[in-house]
């Protein structure tokens, strides 16, 4: 069944990999790669970029992200031009559109750890050599490097001062899996507002209170569908549904299977 993980994403192809040192007068205007996201690693030197109307000083070690089809401007620094790799990559995702996970992670990224610029490096000699097997190192490079940028994210958050409360509020829903919680209720029980709460807890899950008790059940329901001890109708119940039909729908919608299968023990061998 799909992860509860809200960066669950498989880089599936690799457009093209570039190298290059620009002159003090490098610039793009307004440029938007409508095929591509694009990740940006800034060997050396200093770049300005414009994206989404919010300036950015780019140093060495920096990497920038562009979902894609985002406008961008971008030039480099006259006194000391920027010397930057790039790759051109493609997502697959669960159950969310592959720009809308892309857009949750920072547009820049800084201090990010595991050898990145070694990535990018081994990135432009595979995508040069074309040996056999280049694509799916490539992939691995490119989902390496993302996973970096994803990593760097997830501290950020975790080092943030309402991680916790949200933290107790994702334990809650875990343990009380039977119970339905509204938004009302646990930003009551958050010391949030029903608004900020919304918004601070997709910021630290990446997904909505009910998005998150929805695969907490279904998880839930796929160990005690797979014990074979319960039927569909009494999983429902001690997950918290009431409507039988309606938790089969959604399980077969989340998982791409009926839970009376699993039940039955056709799924697992």
């Amino acid at each position: 069944m799909p992860s509860r993980d809200p960066f669950d994403c498989t880089v599936s192809d690799v457009d093209y990999v570039l190298i290059r040192q620009t002159t003090p007068d490098w610039r793009i205007t307004n440029h938007a790669n409508t095929q591509s996201h694009i990740m940006v690693y800034a060997v050396s030197g200093k770049a300005d970029y414009e994206i989404a109307g919010q300036a950015y000083r780019i140093r060495p070690g920096a990497l920038v992200l562009m979902p894609r089809g985002t406008p961008h401007t971008a030039s480099s620094d006259q006194e000391d031009p920027w010397h930057f790799m790039s790759v051109a990559f493609r997502v697959t995702t669960a159950n969310q559109d592959p720009e809308a996970l892309l857009a949750t992670l920072p547009v820049v990224s800084t201090d990010l750890s595991g050898g990145v610029a070694t990535y990018f490096a081994q990135l432009h000699t595979a995508w040069t050599s074309r040996e056999p097997g280049y694509l799916l190192q490539m992939r691995g490079l490119t989902s390496a490097v993302l996973f970096r940028v994803i990593e760097k994210h997830r501290q950020s958050t975790t080092d943030a001062p309402h991680t916790r409360r949200i933290s107790a509020i994702t334990q809650l829903l875990t343990d009380s899996f039977s119970t339905t919680y509204s938004v009302q209720e646990l930003a009551a029980l958050s010391g949030f507002s029903p608004s900020h709460f919304r918004t601070v807890f997709k910021k630290v899950t990446g997904l909505t209170a009910t998005a998150y008790q929805q695969h907490v059940k279904i998880a839930k329901a796929t160990e005690f569908l797979s014990s074979g001890e319960f039927n569909v109708t009494e999983t429902a119940r001690l997950t918290g549904f009431r409507d039988v039909h309606y938790f089969s729908r959604l399980y077969k919608q989340m998982t791409g299977i009926s839970p009376s299968h699993l039940s039955q023990g056709d799924f697992f061998v």
